[in-house]
């Protein structure tokens, strides 16, 4: 039976008067008194976040007999009403269905809204990650890092405005999404999730999907604060050496942007920060989250990450004494997950006088809070308002589209692409007929690779070229798996008139995805030498999360398509692209490197540009990619011209007008991407040789010319300083689009 929490049952406290109570949010009257009337035990159990497993009759809820209830009436006893646990997470295997998560929800918010004594709902979370992960027959997108490729804010609104609603369907309102880690490190196994190497791309793109998100209804949870993504070694969860001027410059502006953008939760850094676990860090959680960025919101830890600072980081002599750092640096939520272990060590240590209860009460106050903010003290059971919501055929379209517009053309000599009607192709690699090769982590399982669990109207890049060239024109062969042992011979390559190679990755998530080399495999590099001995057009086709390095082999291709992790609709987006029925635009988010020892990222110095030593002796290489950061091919061409800047001397905080002319200059209307870079010549720190500031995206068609606005001010061009503060100083900056670069000077 569900039973409704109203709000007007909460009495608030007779000793407030009412001119205090005039002065305080409806919300914070409401958690104020019901806070007042929390034990210490039920403090900690809000404070508590364990995974749904332990609330299930069994791990593998898939085999239950029909009817049958996924959860254990025991185990909900003894976590919600006998600990009071706030918040769970995750999902059953056997309760992917829109129906199953409704039961889930049910049974767990009629647990805690009747049967314990402050009726206080469950806060649910998920990682809906490129879609609604856990929810069967949700639409999934491309990955963050094709979105960024795409340079289209919009899309990535809508792709998170979907996720949202197809979330919420299922009850669950708080989402750990999105990703504000910047991929500086290409190694690292969670790139796809980033935006790139970029921070103006990574604000902008993070800053639209927290708008979608927050206002569709549900609570986004920006991760991973901070400095997550730069481990020394490439592999997840482990330390990262980054000084606090770049930690300032490159690592924090975007979550100063979410924060202004309204995300109401954040996700601490699993590794550590120059020796000391974030987790256990006061001087990022409070001093810098708090007291400079100004975020009210919930912090809440990642994966046994607390534990962690006992078992792993070694900074904690017991699990006591990991919670007690942890709270005290200002986690407020701890992700436990397993067991119940983090509710009993904190009850202890807030009665043994350890952890002042005021820090609890801040903690449980942010909680409540949220609670409130998303409505679950009004109703915390799914609302059969958004069960409309769930798997709209209008989804597809928005995932096509950002499929498509992530496509990004790397080479395309002697116009092998598009490919010729009526001509016959051979299909090989392993992402040839493989669907989780195109979806990645967080695909209807965590790590993405389970192929059985994809739908059968997903398509592979098979069955999508067969659907538009017709079977009988599709031979695919030699599909190899990806563990570098198998030895290729193309038997059909004579009948055919291309030679289509998809490789790169298969789907991985998080540490499991961690890897010592760049390269691309061996077996797949000599899929290539093979197919390049027939003297027949090979084209590749690259569906991968982060750059694989193809330094041996890109002279052996005449076309190569990177697709990163395009999602359910990423065959066709290929199939379309690869034919000429859509023209490719994207641009390359991320420097695509070359050689494993020799990553250098486009906003580099002045001196890693310059002159280095050989035996040979001096030459210009130091930005040296397979293809640099913002390449990207087109079927059109393009000329840029009349670049103008509205004043030589820009002051103050006045506004910069910078406008430039775009031409297509070929017979086929198409879109081109323009990214806007700066450059300051002379700095009180060195400056880089270039940065991203603004881009936009244009449809031109054929012939067409337009002329294109961005506009600046002295925010934009600021930097962080050896003080590690945020300034601009007066001096000589330029403005560079494409090959154009025109100069002004800055005054105060």
């Amino acid at each position: 039976m569900k039973q409704l929490i109203l709000i007007s049952t909460i009495i608030m406290l007779s000793s407030m008067s009412s001119n205090s109570q005039s002065n305080i949010s409806q919300e914070e009257q409401f958690v104020n008194a019901l806070l007042q009337k929390m034990t210490i035990e039920e403090k900690a159990g809000q404070m508590t976040q364990v995974n749904i497993t332990v609330l299930a009759t069994q791990d593998d809820a898939t085999n239950l007999p029909t009817g049958a209830r996924a959860l254990d009436p025991s185990k909900l006893q003894k976590a919600l009403v006998d600990c009071n646990v706030g918040s769970v997470l995750n999902a059953l295997e056997g309760r992917k269905h829109l129906e199953g998560w409704h039961e889930i929800i049910s049974d767990i918010q009629f647990i805690a809204t009747t049967k314990t004594r402050l009726k206080i709902p469950v806060l649910y979370g998920v990682d809906a990650i490129h879609g609604a992960t856990y929810l069967f027959g949700s639409t999934l997108f491309p990955h963050n890092i094709g979105m960024a490729a795409s340079r289209n804010t919009d899309l990535e609104k809508q792709s998170a405005i979907i996720t949202a609603l197809e979330t919420k369907a299922t009850g669950v309102k708080w989402n750990f999404d999105p990703v504000f880690d910047i991929g500086r490190q290409p190694l690292w196994p969670r790139f796809p999730e980033t935006y790139g190497e970029d921070v103006a791309i990574t604000k902008a793109f993070g800053v639209a999907a927290v708008k979608g998100y927050e206002e569709s209804g549900i609570a986004s949870c920006m991760k991973h604060y901070v400095g997550y993504s730069k481990p020394a070694t490439g592999w997840d969860r482990t330390p990262a050496y980054i000084p606090e001027i770049e930690l300032r410059e490159y690592y924090l502006p975007q979550f100063k942007a979410a924060i202004e953008a309204g995300s109401r939760s954040i996700m601490i850094n699993s590794g550590d920060v120059n020796g000391i676990p974030t987790h256990a860090n006061k001087y990022l959680l409070t001093d810098v989250l708090r007291k400079e960025l100004g975020f009210k919101g919930l912090a809440v830890s990642d994966w046994e990450d607390i534990i962690m600072l006992h078992t792993k980081h070694k900074v904690a002599n017991s699990p006591k004494e990991a919670v007690k750092m942890a709270v005290l640096a200002g986690v407020d939520m701890s992700m436990v997950p397993m067991d119940l272990s983090f509710y009993h060590l904190l009850v202890d240590l807030v009665k043994q006088g350890e952890i002042p209860i005021t820090r609890i009460d801040e903690a449980v106050k942010r909680i409540l809070i949220l609670k409130y903010q998303l409505g679950l003290f009004t109703n915390p059971y799914p609302d059969k308002n958004d069960f409309v919501h769930f798997k709209q055929e209008k989804y597809k379209q928005v995932a096509l589209a950002s499929a498509l517009e992530s496509m990004t053309l790397l080479k395309n000599n002697n116009q092998t692409l598009p490919l010729k009607s009526g001509k016959k192709i051979l299909l090989a690699g392993p992402s040839a007929n493989n669907k989780s090769s195109l979806h990645g982590c967080w695909s209807y399982s965590w790590q993405g690779n389970e192929e059985f669990r994809y739908p059968e109207a997903t398509l592979t890049i098979k069955q999508a070229f067969e659907n538009r060239i017709g079977k009988e024109n599709v031979i695919c062969e030699s599909v190899a798996e990806y563990d570098n042992k198998a030895n290729f011979t193309l038997k059909s390559v004579q009948e055919v008139d291309y030679v289509v190679l998809c490789v790169g990755e298969n789907a991985y998530a998080e540490t499991p995805g961690s890897i010592k080399d760049l390269n691309l495999d061996f077996a797949q590099q000599n899929l290539v030498f093979e197919a390049h001995k027939y003297n027949k057009p090979i084209v590749l086709v690259l569906a991968q999360g982060r750059p694989r390095l193809i330094t041996q082999v890109e002279p052996k291709s005449d076309a190569i398509l990177l697709a990163y992790w395009p999602g359910e609709k990423g065959a066709e987006a290929i199939v379309q692209t690869l034919m000429g029925d859509y023209n490719p635009h994207g641009k390359l988010p991320f420097t695509y490197p070359k050689y494993t020892g020799h990553q250098v990222l486009y906003d580099c110095k002045y001196s890693e540009t310059g002159l280095t030593g050989t035996q040979e002796g001096f030459t210009y290489n130091g930005y040296d990619p397979q293809f640099p950061f913002g390449h990207g091919l087109s079927y059109s061409t393009f000329e840029y011209s009349n670049l103008n800047l509205s004043t030589s001397e820009l002051k103050g905080n006045n506004t910069l007008t910078v406008s430039v002319t775009v031409k297509n200059t070929s017979q086929r209307d198409g879109k081109e991407a323009i990214d806007l870079f700066s450059r300051d010549l002379f700095a009180s720190v060195t400056p880089s040789y270039r940065r991203l500031r603004k881009f936009t995206q244009i449809s031109l068609k054929a012939g067409e010319s337009k002329a294109v606005s961005f506009e600046l001010k002295a925010e934009d061009f600021m930097f962080v300083n050896a003080n590690h503060k945020m300034v601009i100083e007066e001096g000589d900056f330029e403005i560079i689009i494409k090959d154009l670069v025109k100069g002004f000077s800055y005054k105060f």
